[in-house]
């Protein structure tokens, strides 16, 4: 606005009429509302009061010299109520003197509008009278307009700089809001909050209530008003979601620098407290770090001690139900053992004096002082052998403490002799099949050379279990199981147990079968004189359901079952490539072939000997000794092949049909890998495996040959599973063929026979189910190899 030398003239012209009108005792403040007021007729000339259908002339005046903003002007004037002035009785403003420097000024918006004004609107109506004049579907309709306005229009106007459209919008806004009085409550509310008059919120969340609540799809916080972002459902814009992560990074920079910092400080000054402690004593940072050592490495050791008590602990509470009764520390320890010593001392003491073997009879007891009745009474009482047993030294404790801890704290009992010995005196079959009561338990065990490892000594073997409930009408629940294995070269055997097949209690209903495989991995090195790597045996517990009964109870599984089916004796055998190869100086080893059989046979003009095939050459041709052998590796030779008077035809073929798979041999002599001065002959022979049957598949599982060579009183045995490492599946008329070789050490009998060694044998084979891969029965059937000879092909050349 212009200023104007009149409006400041009447200014000055009403001021010094009434001087009394700037006195400041005659106000007085209305504490209600804030407002000033007039009780004297001094301050007439100075009362406003609202009357929107009247203007004074005093504003009519001033109008004419507002001509250049009557825009601006007329937009504030619509939106407030213009101001009056009265006085009363009959006093008259005086005219507009135009050279007035200080002319009545229109009221005109600061930075933020007429906010206090505005805000005195409102505030003339109490909050207690306010009243809610809409019903929720217009309240609903109203807050979606609102957001409308507030969210979009408002900002497409301003982009079209579009202010008369962008005002009458926000007016309307504006109108909108008043129009509900929960918004004024609503606000009201938060800024009570943000004082903390609880008291206040509190009474005006019951006013909110009471005109109707926050308006449809409004939803209140827990402190009990709604910010206007939730309101107008206003997100967060990306530049603020930016800055605020920005902010974030900053602060987590800022928050690792000085972390970084901090640890760098305190590097550094322990690195100039270890430099100043050095110069100081030298030496001892030496000795510092080394304890430090000490004391780590004494911690992690005792740590793993103690993780490995605990676990002994959990095993033996597993298998025995209750911890045993342990010693507290070595004091106690040593004591219990000095009890026991003194124990077995005394009760020796009374064995001696009675010369009997009374009271109770140990593996460690000493029973030679008896006499030699009384010795092997004491020792059959006990089921010992009377042998006096040589004090156990050191190297042979330490043995038992390795295999103790190998063990893993399982239980373990004495092993068979003849599987430590490592000299198998019976079959070495790789499955068994045993029935007992009205189960029958058959096992296969086969090679898994995936998870082997032969050069750490680490193979695993894997054994499939078939469970067969034979019973008409009882149905079967199996509870638990326990096995024995015996590793081959251990005088020990681990005892395995545990509640379940499989982690599962299978039910076997009549004529139901339950089947699983599992592995056996052992840690077991191959010997010479036997295939084995390992025996298992064990037994199957159970308890028969009675009629409606689904499962079994807690009493029965608590007691471990009413019966027990066993599962028999089975080996796990090493393949052909993981077997120890005999070898002798009389001939080359033969690395190429799978089944090279050697034998030496050497003849005098009197006598006739054999050795084995393990054993070392003689050291003189014409002084042979036998040689001990092992019995699963040897049988008793034809009597016309020890003579060399052959009473057989001496074929060096033959064709033999078994159970309808043919089995064809034919041999030949390799001269090429052969030297007959040195008695050192080499043979080919091809088979070929023949499945005639019309519609059932095969499949071989293992082969067993006899040799016997001229002159020899012993046939040598050589056996094991799959042919040449398979175990080929044949369909009908399908045929398997593979060539080997059999170098032998032997002085031919030219004045008898051409023939230098007869071989004869079987092929283990098994039927297969409808699926062409899965065993029929665990037990394998055989098909017979035809005897057939080795000839040499010129008498005259040998």
């Amino acid at each position: 606005m212009k200023p104007s030398n009149t409006a400041f003239a009447i200014f000055l012209s009403l001021a010094s009429q009434s001087i009394e009108a700037f006195t400041p005792a005659a106000l007085n403040i209305n504490n209600a509302n804030g407002r000033v007021t007039a009780n004297t007729a001094i301050l007439a000339p100075a009362l406003f009061t609202r009357n929107s259908s009247a203007s004074t002339p005093l504003f009519a005046a001033l109008d004419d010299y507002d001509d250049d903003e009557d825009d601006e002007d007329d937009d504030d004037d619509d939106e407030y109520p213009t101001l009056t002035t009265s006085r009363p009785g009959s006093t008259t403003f005086p005219e507009l003197d135009p050279n007035d420097p200080n002319p009545p000024i229109k009221p005109r918006p600061g930075r933020y509008g007429f906010q206090s004004l505005e805000r005195e609107t409102e505030e003339a109506i109490p909050e207690t009278s306010l009243e809610q004049t809409m019903s929720q579907k217009e309240r609903e309709e109203n807050l979606k307009i609102m957001r409308q306005i507030k969210n979009s229009d408002l900002g497409d106007l301003r982009l079209r700089k579009d202010h008369a459209g962008w005002m009458d919008a926000n007016n309307d806004l504006k109108a909108r809001t008043k129009a509900d009085p929960w918004f004024r409550v609503n606000d009201s509310i938060r800024e009570a909050y943000m004082i903390g008059e609880m008291d206040e919120v509190e009474r005006l969340k019951a006013l909110a209530e009471k005109l109707g609540g926050p308006p449809p799809s409004v939803k209140l916080s827990d402190r009990g008003y709604t910010l206007h972002t939730d309101i107008y459902e206003i997100g967060l814009s990306t530049n603020r979601a930016q800055s605020a992560l920005d902010q974030s990074i900053l602060e987590e920079r800022v928050k690792r620098g000085r972390a970084m910092a901090a640890e760098r400080k305190k590097n550094m000054d322990k690195e100039q407290q270890a430099w100043e402690d050095m110069l100081t004593n030298p030496g001892d940072r030496e000795d510092k770090e080394a304890k430090e050592r000490r004391e780590r490495t004494m911690k992690r050791i005792l740590g793993e001690i103690e993780d490995d008590n605990k676990k002994r602990e959990e095993r033996a509470k597993e298998m025995l139900g209750q911890l045993p009764d342990l010693p507290i520390d070595n004091v106690e320890s040593l004591n219990k053992a000095l009890v026991e010593a003194r124990e077995d001392v005394k009760r020796l003491r009374k064995m001696r004096r009675e010369g009997r073997g009374l009271g109770e009879v140990t593996e460690d007891a000493d029973l030679t002082f008896m006499n030699p009745e009384d010795r092997l009474a004491a020792a059959a009482d006990a089921g010992l052998s009377a042998e006096p047993s040589k004090p156990k030294g050191s190297a042979a404790k330490a043995r038992e403490a390795a295999a103790a801890e190998a063990a893993g704290g399982r239980p373990r009992l004495p092993g068979d002799e003849d599987v430590t010995r490592g000299e198998i005196d019976i079959a070495t079959e790789s499955a068994s099949t045993t029935t007992t009561g009205p189960l029958t338990v058959e096992v296969s065990s086969s090679y898994n050379t995936g998870q082997s490892d032969p050069p750490m000594r680490k193979h695993c073997f894997q054994y499939t279990i078939r469970i067969t409930n034979n019973s008409p009408s009882d149905t079967i629940q199996l509870l638990s199981r326990r096995f024995e294995i015996q590793t081959v070269g251990s005088s020990m055997k681990d005892v395995v147990q545990g509640e379940g097949v499989t982690g599962r209690t299978p039910i076997l209903k009549p004529s139901e079968v339950f089947e699983y495989t599992s592995t056996a991995p052992l840690s077991v090195r191959p010997i010479a004189t036997t295939v084995i790597a390992a025996r298992m045996m064990g037994e199957y517990k159970y308890v028969t359901l009675s009629e409606g009964q689904e499962t079994a109870t807690e009493e029965q599984i608590k007691e471990g079952g009413d019966a027990s089916s066993e599962l028999g004796m089975f080996h796990f055998v090493f393949p052909q490539e993981q077997r120890v190869q005999p070898v002798t100086a009389a001939y080359e080893e033969d690395d190429d072939e799978d089944d090279d059989m050697k034998t030496t046979t050497v003849s005098s003009s009197t006598s006739s000997k054999t050795r084995s095939a393990v054993a070392p050459p003689p050291s003189d041709k014409l002084a042979p000794q036998k040689a001990a052998v092992s019995p699963a590796s040897t049988l008793p030779g034809d009597t016309d092949m020890s003579s060399g008077n052959i009473s057989v035809n001496t074929s060096d073929s033959s064709n033999v049909s078994t159970d309808n798979v043919r089995v064809q041999v034919s041999s030949i002599y390799r001269p090429e890998r052969s030297d007959s001065k040195l008695d050192k002959h080499c043979f080919a022979y091809n088979v070929r495996i023949t499945n005639e049957s019309p519609s059932q598949n095969i499949q071989l599982v293992s082969r067993r040959f006899e040799i016997q060579t001229i002159g020899s009183d012993t046939k040598d045995v050589v056996q094991g599973a799959g042919v040449t490492g398979r175990q080929p599946i044949l369909k009908p008329d399908e045929s398997f063929e593979y060539t080997s070789t059999a170098p032998l050490s032997v002085t031919p009998m030219p004045d008898k026979t051409a023939v230098v060694a007869r071989m004869e044998g079987e092929y283990n084979f098994v039927l297969l189910g409808e699926d062409g891969s899965s065993p029929i029965s665990s037990t394998p059937l055989q098909a017979k190899m035809g005897v057939f000879h080795f000839i040499l092909p010129d008498i005259e050349a040998v």
